[in-house]
């Protein structure tokens, strides 16, 4: 089945979205109203001299489709009648522009020529985002120049705090949900849809032209998964030679303290680059091409609790096994007078950064009706940085590479073809550099991590093609992408030794201990097909019907070595036959869409839509079998009397104790069931203001949880044989409901604006989606309905704001001083994110002996907030919790509490001065969090340590760039000719 279907889209046409394009619509009148038809439309690149003509039909209407992005002039002439001519109209990312003409009589030849302003109303889709213009990307204070930093702008989208790939989520879905494309081709981390967090140039800043995140209700064009289609479209040159060569510096000297270190954290960061581009055949040939690096040393301030003097000696006395351990702890810099157990660490720990990333494109235009482009984006990052809050590193190295090579053609005024070839690939080495080959979690103590090698070479190449047919009224796209994906994972030796008490680790009474063998480097391979085909129906002049339908053959991994071994009691018995199939792939992901985009008046249109989005999620969740070629233990004192450390002895003589991971074999893709309705108003002073209802429900979430597990009531384990078996299958579900209130204006005289405000609730069971789970494990795996509650990332109130702003001068004695400023600046304010609150239990304690991290009870009658109110030494009240009777579950219900709001305000402002008549330097200084407000992260949830439970002990963001960091001042030259 799997390869007919390959088969059958790979003969036929391969058509993939246009998303990265524009079109211009609209219907020619006379002066009665009366439709004309077959009057001549034309349209021409005011930059690049690019001509795109129409005809339109009987009822007046016309369409042209594959506009490259840019200025426009529209001429629209017809025998007896004057040709009209309008300019500039402005093209956007993956807009469909609307323009109503109506032509005057002729009296007498001749043009009349407006400089008219089209309706900034998208009267044609039924999505719900934002389109991020080059002004945005290029003048607001974004901190760490990542365009990613824009994300949380977006209608729909919640925050917690480090605004980048990794932490921003949309409506209510997980961050593997998103879909990122530069070009029309696949953009994301492959593995993981973010890139690494080491990554943050990959796409350089200056190479974007523009890009757009529609965060739900996107057409059967675009798909791969339920959260945010992201799409970027790169820059390209014009007939005009321009560039730019620019430094942003920062310096500790200008910083405010992080509210947790004890004097300034010596910082240093510079990102410097260049960009040009230009015509190298005028009318024909074009190129540009961009370089961005940065450099950046940073001592992090690290905070922890670790054991004291007297503890060490007491423990190592007692158990001299334990040595190791305790010396992996760094020695405390602050006492507790309340815990004579345990230490606080206070300390600065060196960070570095170094990254540096490239694009070059070239456009070429065979003729007006022909046309190609090549693009290659290359980046390397190199990492060394703290790992957790003690003395434990990691060492980093990315290489992701993008290109695609794209060819468009307009094959008649009513039909359009554009094929797309895309490669992206992300080489991924990372190393752990710390004391222990396990990672040590001790309840009271900051966790030491493991030394662990990883390594990740994914590549995704794709061959994507798309046909636009004009019909009438109708404007029908379709087609197929081929995408294949390969993935080599490999890594060394790892593990965990977990103490549920600090008593238990002092007398090295293990709770529980896990271990993973060498991972040898697996070839994991896979060809997934989407089609889609679309019907855009102008019903009447002032309503659009947008009808599709997407499918979707996402198919499952193999091993191309037959090194994977599939685990599944249920066919198998436990291991499967090396090379068996993961799962069976699933060949009916059918999504219908339909929206609708009703034009009431001129400047006010209702949309209203629903749709189903199939989602592929975390690759690395579908490559479990891969990882059972090597041993794998799970120890329980429950199973195991008298477990201590070193566990070495054991392995091999210990039976039941094979710890295989599992996926259902019947696994099914999951899927979000998506609906919005909205009304949206053109405002005075070309302000657009939107009032949008969202919701949908998720289901077939992807779930981590744990199978053979002793029965809580007899004890009885069902495979006595092997141990703890980590399973991931489908069956979780979520909701998500929003209101959303908007405003924007785009880049006009000298102004855009952009607000977003947004309450909203997220519920699931654990599951965000895409792979992402709330929690590692569910307290009781025999009831998932227990886990139900607000999502981790249920964020009620949302509020962001974004602006640019050119001073305005008049021609007065004023003039030469204020002439060239600018003001730039972005806002964002937010409730607080739910907290779990846990207890770590012993593994006799727990009933079926599973998971150790439970929820606690709660006191009747006791507040969780503490009676003096919320501060930062004691956010939550411990009395409010108590320890459950052992065998029992507690019956607090999961994320009861809620962490600290967020607030920051980022300006900056700048002065562009005219050097010659092409030469102009800019001088910026931005300010981060002007305010200095402290962004305080979460408290500590676990209340097993009352001392340490609701204390916080970090900001929100730990890093240097992004959302929620202390007052930071950045400086910026640009010389631009």
């Amino acid at each position: 089945m799997q390869r007919s279907l390959i088969l059958f889209f790979a003969t036929g046409v391969l058509a993939c979205a246009q998303y990265e394009q524009a079109s211009l619509t609209g219907a020619v009148h006379d002066p009665q109203g009366r439709s004309i038809p077959g009057a001549r439309v034309q349209v021409q690149n005011q930059q690049t001299g690019l001509v795109r003509a129409a005809t339109t039909a009987e009822s007046g209407d016309f369409s042209i489709h594959g506009l490259p992005l840019g200025n426009y002039s529209l001429a629209v002439s017809h025998d007896g009648f004057r040709e009209m001519r309008i300019e500039p109209v402005r093209l956007s990312l993956g807009e469909t522009r609307a323009v109503r003409v109506t032509l005057p009589l002729a009296e007498r030849s001749e043009t009349v020529g407006v400089t008219a302003r089209v309706s900034e109303i998208d009267q044609v889709s039924p999505s719900v985002g934002n389109r991020f213009e080059r002004a945005q990307v290029e003048e607001l204070p974004l901190n760490g120049r990542n365009w990613a930093a824009m994300l949380p702008q977006v209608a729909g989208a919640v925050d917690p705090g480090t605004s980048d790939q990794r932490s921003v989520r949309f409506a209510g879905h997980g961050r593997d949900d998103n879909n990122f494309t530069l070009d029309g081709v696949d953009a994301g981390g492959i593995s993981n849809q973010p890139q690494k967090s080491q990554i943050r140039l990959a796409i350089p800043t200056s190479s974007i032209a523009e890009f757009k995140v529609d965060s739900t209700m996107f057409p059967a064009e675009t798909g791969v998964g339920s959260g945010a289609q992201i799409v970027l479209a790169s820059a390209s040159g014009t007939n005009a030679f321009h560039g730019d060569l620019f430094e942003f510096l920062r310096n500790d000297v200008f910083d405010a303290r992080n509210p947790f270190a004890a004097g300034k954290q010596p910082f240093r960061l510079n990102q410097y680059g260049a960009d040009a581009g230009g015509a190298i055949v005028k009318n024909r040939t074009f190129f540009f091409a961009a370089f961005e690096g940065l450099n950046q040393r940073l001592d992090q301030a690290l905070r922890g609790f670790t054991p004291s003097a007297s503890y060490r000696a007491a423990a190592i006395a007692q158990t001299p096994a334990i040595a190791p351990l305790i010396n992996a702890f760094p020695t405390g810099t602050q006492r507790q007078a309340s815990d004579p157990t345990t230490d606080i660490f206070n300390g600065l720990s060196p960070q570095r950064a170094d990254e540096s990333s490239g694009m070059v494109r070239f456009d070429h235009r065979f003729t007006d009706a022909e046309t190609m482009f090549l693009r290659v984006n290359v980046d390397e990052s190199v990492t060394d940085a703290p790992l957790g809050n003690l003395r434990d590193r990691t060492i980093a190295d990315a290489r992701p590479i993008n290109g695609v090579l794209g060819w468009s053609e307009t094959i008649s005024p009513s039909m359009l073809n554009e094929a797309r070839l895309g490669f992206n690939q992300v080489a991924f080495r990372s190393a752990q550099a710390t004391p222990l080959g396990y990672s040590l979690k001790v309840t009271g103590f900051t966790t030491v991590s493991s030394a662990k090698t990883k390594e990740e070479d994914d590549t995704s190449a794709a061959a994507i093609d798309n046909v636009t047919l004009t019909r009438g009224r109708h404007v029908v796209k379709f087609g197929a992408e081929v995408r294949r994906v390969l993935t080599d994972p490999g890594s060394s030796v790892d593990g965990t030794l977990t103490y549920t008490s600090r008593a238990n680790f002092q007398s090295n009474l293990l709770d529980s201990a896990s271990v993973t063998g060498t991972l040898p480097l697996k070839r994991l391979r896979k060809t997934q097909v989407f089609s889609f085909v679309q019907d855009e129906y102008k019903v009447a002049s002032n309503v659009t019907l947008n009808v599709g339908v997407r499918y979707s053959f996402f198919n499952v991994f193999h091993e191309q070595d037959g090194r994977a071994i599939p685990f599944d009691f249920a066919t198998c018995g436990g291991f499967c036959a090396p090379g068996a199939p993961f799962s069976s792939p699933r060949t009916g992901d059918i999504d219908p869409r339909v929206g609708l985009a009703w034009a009431v008046r001129p400047k006010t249109v209702i949309r209203a839509g629903f749709g189903m989005y199939h989602g592929d999620g975390q690759l690395e969740d579908q490559n479990l079998p891969a990882s059972n070629d090597v041993a794998r233990y799970s120890l329980s004192s429950k199973q195991i009397a008298g477990l201590a450390f070193p566990i070495d002895s054991l392995l091999a003589v210990t039976p039941g104790i094979l710890s295989p991971r599992a996926q259902n074999r019947n696994r099914k893709d999951e899927y979000a069931s998506q609906w919005s309705f909205s009304i949206q108003q053109e405002l005075p002073a070309n302000v657009i203001g939107t009032v949008a209802y969202l919701g949908n429900k998720g289901t077939d979430l992807q779930t981590i949880t744990a199978a053979n597990i002793a029965d809580p009531v007899t004890g009885r384990v069902p495979y006595p044989q092997f141990g703890q078996v980590e399973y991931r299958t489908n069956d979780s579900n979520s909701t998500f409901e929003a209101l959303q209130i908007s405003t924007a204006r785009r880049w006009r005289a000298g102004w855009l604006v952009s607000a977003n405000y947004m309450w909203s609730h997220a519920i699931n069971d654990g599951s965000l989606g895409g792979g992402e789970t709330d929690a590692t494990t569910p307290e009781n795996v025999f009831c998932r309905a227990c886990e139900r509650a607000s999502s981790s990332y249920d964020i009620r109130h949302f509020f962001t704001l974004n602006s640019v702003y050119e001073i305005p001068y008049r021609a007065n004695f004023l003039r030469p001083a204020l002439r060239g400023w600018s003001l730039g600046g972005i806002a964002v304010a937010r409730s607080g994110r739910p907290v779990n609150i846990t207890v770590s239990r012993a593994a006799p304690d727990v009933p079926g002996g599973y998971n150790l991290t439970q929820r606690p009870n709660l006191v009747p009658g006791a507040s969780l907030i503490p009676a003096g109110g919320q501060t930062v030494a004691q956010w939550f009240n411990p009395a409010a919790f108590s320890i459950p009777a052992p065998g029992t579950f507690g019956n607090a219900g999961r994320n009861l509490g809620r962490g600290p709001s967020l607030y920051q305000i980022d300006l900056n402002l700048a002065r562009r001065i005219a050097v010659t008549e092409r030469l102009r330097l800019e001088i910026r200084g931005e300010a981060f969090n002007i305010l200095n407000r402290a962004q305080y992260g979460d408290p500590t949830g676990d209340v097993t340590v009352p001392a340490q439970f609701g204390i916080i002990q970090s900001t929100v963001n730990t890093t240097p760039i992004g959302t929620g960091t202390p007052r930071q001042i950045q400086l910026m030259l640009r010389l631009s000719f």
